[in-house]
């Protein structure tokens, strides 16, 4: 694809391969009213840019309310709720449990930061992520 606008121009864009999936999800993210108004209008999904909370319950009220009123199936909206790495594989579970509490249909689990010094070292940390989340899903 090219693409010529008055500000930006793209040429020989593209995506290889495609997604199976059609029409490829579209996910917003959302740290404000009118971008959770726009999530629920237009998303498939969103990313709260929040911990669980008081402000993610207002978010998650306003991207459920506009849904409806677009005449979308909120419950068809994904939300993916993300956290940092924790070793204390109970701190780990306990904020898993939070984000699955709080409606969550994702999770992204940030390895960056943690001290890891390996790339193996990420990928146990994530396999121990992993580990976690099933012992609560369910």
């Amino acid at each position: 694809m090219t693409f010529a606008g008055t500000i930006d121009q793209v040429t020989g864009a593209g995506l290889a391969p495609m997604p199976v999936q059609r029409p490829i999800p579209v996910w917003i993210g959302a740290q404000s009213p009118p971008a959770w108004r726009r999530a629920g209008r237009l998303a498939d999904g969103w990313f709260p840019q929040m911990a669980p909370g008081p402000r993610l319950d207002e978010a998650r009220r306003i991207v459920t309310e506009t849904a409806a009123q677009a005449g979308r199936d909120p419950a068809s909206l994904g939300m993916e709720g993300h956290l940092r790495w924790q070793q204390d594989r109970n701190k780990l579970r306990a904020a898993m449990r939070q984000w699955q509490d709080t409606g969550a249909t994702h999770l992204s689990v940030n390895t960056m930061g943690a001290g890891l010094k390996t790339i193996d070292d990420h990928l146990a940390a994530l396999a121990t992520a992993a580990e976690a989340a099933e012992t609560i899903s369910g």
